[in-house]
């Protein structure tokens, strides 16, 4: 069975945000999987290009702006009932300080040892670390 059309394309944009060995994550609320935790970022626009839509969401989320960023691969999961494709972006550095946005959709941003994540960790995004680490890539055409 194909999915109508509803103008929301089933992809999104993560941003993994580095300070020493720890990562921002934000515990979701009155969104999918809310109590669980992830990292920034948003549904990808028809026509924007992955990279600015991880600046966007930086900016909407946590009020940063990205110095440099990276896209590091992506991730395929299944999502009650359809693929949802996750572009994972690495930001090491950014302008600006870090704080609760949209406090609607985030409880609290806070930084995680990479060694002691959340049992609660969107599955998607965890697998964002493994690309991370295993240094994978792909091409961003647009």
């Amino acid at each position: 069975m194909i999915a109508s059309f509803d103008g929301e394309q089933n992809l999104g944009v993560y941003i993994i945000l580095l300070r020493d060995s720890k990562v921002l994550l934000g515990k979701r609320k009155n969104s999918y999987k809310a109590g669980w935790y992830g990292f920034p970022g948003g549904r990808l626009n028809i026509g924007e290009p992955i990279l600015t839509c991880a600046k966007r969401e930086l900016l909407e989320e946590i009020g940063v702006m990205p110095i440099e960023c990276e896209l590091i691969g992506a991730v395929r999961e299944a999502q009650e009932g359809y693929d949802f494709i996750h572009f994972a972006v690495l930001v090491n550095s950014w302008k600006g300080e870090i704080k609760c946005m949209e406090p609607d959709k985030s409880e609290k941003w806070q930084w995680i040892s990479k060694d002691d994540l959340p049992e609660l960790l969107l599955p998607g995004h965890k697998a964002g670390l493994q690309l991370l680490q295993h240094k994978h890539h792909i091409i961003d055409l647009h």
